[in-house]
């Protein structure tokens, strides 16, 4: 079954708090990853991943996006309770085996991030040989327009990867709308993270609950 992974990319600790709460109710956690998006972890560390598993227990990502110290960073988040922690795919191999060692260690994922990777497809077929847990295809909005991208672009290059990854699961993030959730998952997307549509709705619960119907439908 598909995962909703919810991107809460805040900086407001007690918002964060309160829909990763109500997600929680709504959901029972099930098909619901809850994410400490980076610029929350960036302004309260692992005490935002601390809370957010405390407050839940749902299943907790780390949204690192480590470069470096790859078994030092994945330690601090799995201590403080996260289930995943993400690296960069631009890092160093070393970087990325010493958070898989970690991750290992405490039963943890290791979701590593192609954001701005020049090469996401030989890059994915890497990583599924080093045996990642996660491969997320991630193209910024930027990226999206800098590009000329369409959905169907995107749709394009996830087929490819899904066919020749043996391993990892895929997931796939990237300014992902109602409507655009479930083609990505009938080309092989495993994983679908979703952040601002979510987060910037005028009823966030409304909005999981229609992905997740999108996405399992």
């Amino acid at each position: 079954m598909p995962i909703l992974q919810i991107a809460l990319d805040l900086t407001d600790l007690f918002k964060a708090l309160e829909l990763a709460l109500k997600t929680a109710e709504s959901t029972m956690c099930r098909d619901v990853w809850i994410e400490a998006g980076t610029p929350l972890i960036k302004k309260w560390g692992s005490l935002a991943v601390e809370a957010l598993r405390k407050t839940t227990g749902c299943f907790i990502v780390a949204d690192t996006k480590t470069m470096d110290t790859g078994g030092l960073e994945a330690e601090i988040m799995f201590k403080a309770g996260a289930n995943a922690v993400t690296v960069l795919g631009l890092a160093d191999d070393s970087t990325i085996t010493e958070a898989l060692d970690t991750a290992r260690k405490y039963n943890g994922v290791l979701i590593v991030d192609l954001i701005n990777h020049p090469k996401p497809y030989d890059r994915s077929l890497a990583l599924d040989r080093m045996g990642v847990d996660v491969i997320l295809y991630h193209v910024g909005i930027d990226v999206q327009r800098r590009r000329n991208m369409t959905i169907n672009d995107l749709i394009d290059e996830i087929k490819s990867i899904h066919r020749e990854v043996r391993n990892a699961k895929i997931a796939v993030a990237g300014g992902i709308k109602h409507g655009g959730a479930k083609p990505l998952v009938e080309a092989g997307a495993e994983i679908v993270v979703v952040g601002g549509a979510i987060t910037r709705a005028s009823d966030p619960f409304n909005s999981i609950k229609q992905f997740l119907e999108e996405i399992k439908n």
